[in-house]
């Protein structure tokens, strides 16, 4: 098998372009305000440089300003400079929306950086060339062409930032729980449970589900499950006010009471609450289930390996998000080969923008 690497461009990465940029005087903008272009704005000026303005579409235009800079449309940004680099300061599922970038990736040369969810290091040409050799062993562990496919294609976008090998790595109509034989589930832990919608999916997809563990350390979210699990009555939903870790303890939770809450990044969206951390072992105590959906928010490697026992004897079918730190793309697919030895890895991603929504799927060898 080819080396992962000898597919991708050899050219500048995001960084170095945007360096390029700020030494020639070339104008960087940004489209989109909030939290997103904060953090470019903090990026930027570590690559030292700056601005020279700021767009947003044209609904969202009303004559305000974002940290001294007037908030132009596109085209009134298009017209003031000249051969900008545009960076994307915003993420969208909406494919309306998605096609909208599309369209001012035709007219600008318009990137979309990638940073990690849950902190950490940027995905750059030293960070990948560090991991190397992680990041080759991950490749060959993939089960099919598409997953390979995938992987490329994310590595290729996050050291570019181009939004064509991004938008290419996903799958239209991807459903991930019909690729982990729903027929066979009879008990599902759902990590990162939120409002129960993906115990909503799983019941949808699976009639024959007994139980649902929905394990959510949001004060908030677990209020909305509660709420949830007195409606439900296709199974047993059991909510648990916790976080998942490789250990059990305490911790301070970023709460934003939404899908977003995290144990390692504070926002100014977020409140800070204390919570118990559990382990999948723990609160399993020694029962088994068929399913294991983690979407942890950058604890997914921990909560894995919190997970040991249980992998080692039930073998469920996995579904984990490999997304919130730059390293997940290659640690978790290492992660689960050594915990799950034998078991099929997949790789998929769902429509948006950045790389996020990206699924490392595992079943065991008796699924093969």
């Amino acid at each position: 098998m080819a080396s992962v690497f000898s597919g991708l461009p050899d050219r500048p990465d995001l960084c170095d372009r945007i360096v390029s940029a700020f030494r020639c005087e070339r104008p960087v903008l940004l489209f989109g305000t909030g939290d997103g272009a904060d953090k470019t704005v903090a990026w930027l000026s570590s690559l030292g440089g700056s601005p020279a303005g700021v767009f947003v579409s044209p609904e969202f235009a009303r004559g305000q300003s974002f940290r001294g800079f007037s908030v132009l449309t596109p085209d009134e940004a298009l017209d003031r400079w000249n051969d900008p680099l545009v960076l994307l300061c915003f993420a969208s599922r909406d494919p309306a929306v998605i096609g909208r970038i599309e369209a001012l990736a035709r007219r600008c040369d318009l990137a979309v950086p990638d940073f990690p969810v849950a902190g950490g290091a940027l995905f750059d040409r030293a960070f990948a060339l560090s991991h190397r050799d992680e990041i080759e062993r991950a490749y060959r562990l993939f089960s099919d062409e598409r997953s390979r496919e995938v992987y490329s294609s994310l590595l290729s976008y996050k050291l570019s930032g181009e939004l064509a090998p991004l938008l290419s790595s996903s799958e239209p109509g991807y459903d991930p729980l019909s690729y982990l034989f729903p027929a066979r589930w009879r008990r599902v832990l759902d990590g990162g449970a939120y409002d129960g919608d993906t115990a909503r999916a799983i019941l949808d997809h699976a009639p024959d589900v007994e139980k649902i563990l929905c394990v959510e350390p949001d004060e908030r979210n677990y209020r909305r499950l509660l709420s949830y699990r007195d409606r439900e009555t296709r199974a047993a939903i059991t909510p648990v006010s916790a976080a998942l870790s490789d250990a059990v303890g305490s911790a301070t939770l970023f709460a934003a009471g939404n899908r977003n809450s995290t144990l390692f990044r504070e926002s100014h969206e977020a409140r800070r609450e204390e919570v118990g951390v559990a382990t999948v072992d723990e609160l399993l105590a020694g029962d088994g289930i068929d399913l294991l959906k983690l979407d942890v928010e950058g604890a997914e490697g921990a909560a894995l390996r919190g997970a040991k026992e249980t992998l080692a004897r039930f073998r469920p079918a996995l579904l984990v998000s490999a997304y919130h730190r730059s390293e997940d793309l290659f640690a978790l697919p290492l992660l689960l080969n050594e915990l799950c030895p034998g078991c099929r890895l997949y790789l998929r991603r769902r429509l948006c923008v950045p790389a996020w929504e990206v699924d490392l799927l595992a079943l065991p060898d008796q699924s093969a």
